[in-house]
């Protein structure tokens, strides 16, 4: 434990603390930006050793929720932070209660962006938004990221608030195929699929090749109201417009509902550890942007707020302030 009333200049702790980083897969987005940091902490904290594992989005949540405060750190989605809270998803089938002790250091501000694409030979006339494509109620073959991916069940929660199910689009004549990342650009491409619903980063490699390659390709609107409701029906998510400048035949940002990720502790992790953990993260933001090109819009200003569902520790909180981001 750190010493109570330690100041918040003085790094040396009480005693060794060893610590389990709860990450994600070897060579993903969690393990890289937890091993950056992990240096930096082990560097700046006296007597802190962490040692990180793979995890995942939905696990980590209970690793920590259960492990000891001060022995756990983990990094999931902001859909996650609300299923937690909430006792609802994936999160809810095994804690119907919830996890309500767990609390934000920082977001990555690496948004992954909702969007639905369409060929154009497919596409009715007159439509321009997704609303008045469900509303032609069309026979076309539906793309989604593959079942259990936050990017496909964000398609089904929007769909479900368009008032459409799965069933409908096979019932219309379509049919529905659930696909990886890589996937959805080689069937767009080749003529597979008519339309691709995907939630991603941008820019997005694949999405680069789809753009390239797909002539016709036109992005739907989302309608804003449809976001809307989507953001307080299900929290988690970020209302933001999507990026334009990546996709040529992207010719407007538009309003789409967003994720990004959190670095989350246990709610009665000691308030100068979290502080420490967190300072030292902002402080060493230039080189996390410089480190990874998916953490490049990794700002100190942008990362204290939007954290999900999960509230900002206490220490995280002190340090945003002291360091004038809050």
């Amino acid at each position: 434990m750190v010493a109570a009333g330690m100041a918040s200049s003085d790094r040396v702790m009480a005693q060794d603390i060893d610590m389990t980083a709860y990450a994600g897969s070897v060579g993903g987005l969690y393990m890289e930006v937890m091993s950056v940091w992990i240096s930096d902490w082990e560097k700046e904290i006296d007597g802190l050793n962490i040692s990180a594992v793979s995890g995942g989005g939905t696990t980590n949540p209970f690793h920590i929720s259960r492990g000891a405060p001060n022995e756990a750190i983990g990094i999931t989605d902001t859909i996650t932070t609300a299923d937690a809270m909430e006792g609802t998803g994936d999160i809810g089938a095994r804690a119907p209660d919830g996890l309500k002790n767990l609390r934000a250091l920082v977001r990555f501000n690496a948004l992954s962006h909702s969007a639905f694409m369409i060929r154009g030979s497919a596409l009715p006339d007159g439509v321009t938004t997704v609303g008045e494509l469900f509303d032609e109620k069309p026979s076309l073959r539906w793309a989604f990221f593959q079942r259990g991916n936050p990017g496909e069940l964000t398609a089904r929660r929007f769909l479900e608030v368009y008032g459409v199910s799965i069933e409908d689009l096979n019932d219309w004549g379509g049919s529905v195929s659930y696909n990886p990342q890589a996937e959805h650009s080689s069937l767009m491409i080749d003529g597979h699929v008519d339309v691709s619903m995907v939630m991603t980063r941008a820019p997005a490699a694949f999405m680069l090749d789809m753009d390239a390659s797909v002539r016709d390709l036109v992005w739907l609107k989302i309608e804003e109201d449809i976001v809307d409701t989507l953001i307080d029906s299900y929290g988690g998510y970020i209302k933001v417009d999507h990026p334009a400048e990546f996709y040529d035949s992207l010719k407007e940002p538009f309003v789409t509902a967003s994720v990004d990720h959190v670095l989350f502790v246990h709610e009665d992790m000691d308030e100068e550890l979290a502080y420490q953990l967190t300072k030292s993260v902002l402080e060493n933001a230039s080189k996390m942007r410089n480190a990874l090109k998916s953490m490049s819009e990794f700002y100190p200003e942008e990362v204290c707020h939007n954290t999900g569902r999960f509230e900002l520790h206490e220490g995280a909180e002190r340090a945003c302030s002291e360091l004038g981001y809050l």
